[in-house]
């Protein structure tokens, strides 16, 4: 097991989304908004006050996801616009991913399944 990173909550942070860098602060940390923003982890707890740690899942670690979308075990997950899991889909620009799913297959929203970390950039030709 990886131990987890630290870093500050720019706003309120619900366990088990996406997270990325606040570019205007450092050590500060958000929800991932889009495909387009570089994921550092999965947050592992709550975070109710701005500037409170968070501890997150960083790379080479197994974490509990919540997915907004069916997804097949073994599959790249990417993030939507509120830092949740979904199936990474190819767009032409390119996008980040977050990891791949280790857990069993996602069959419904709303669904918690543990993701291996592994943040990359996929560019298509």
């Amino acid at each position: 097991m990886v131990d987890p990173l630290s870093f500050k909550a720019s706003i309120t942070l619900t366990a088990q989304r996406i997270l990325t860098m606040l570019t205007s602060t450092a050590d500060t940390i958000k929800l991932a908004a889009a495909v387009s923003e570089c994921p550092i982890g999965i947050g592992l707890d709550n975070v109710l006050d701005t500037g409170a740690a968070c501890p997150v899942a960083g790379p080479g670690s197994i974490a509990p996801l919540f997915f907004n979308d069916t997804i097949a075990s073994g599959r790249l997950v990417a993030s939507d616009a509120s830092g949740r899991g979904v199936l990474h889909a190819d767009i032409t620009a390119g996008s980040y991913i977050v990891g791949i799913l280790v857990g069993p297959t996602v069959a419904a929203t709303g669904t918690i399944a543990d993701v291996l970390v592994m943040p990359f950039f996929k560019s298509i030709p």
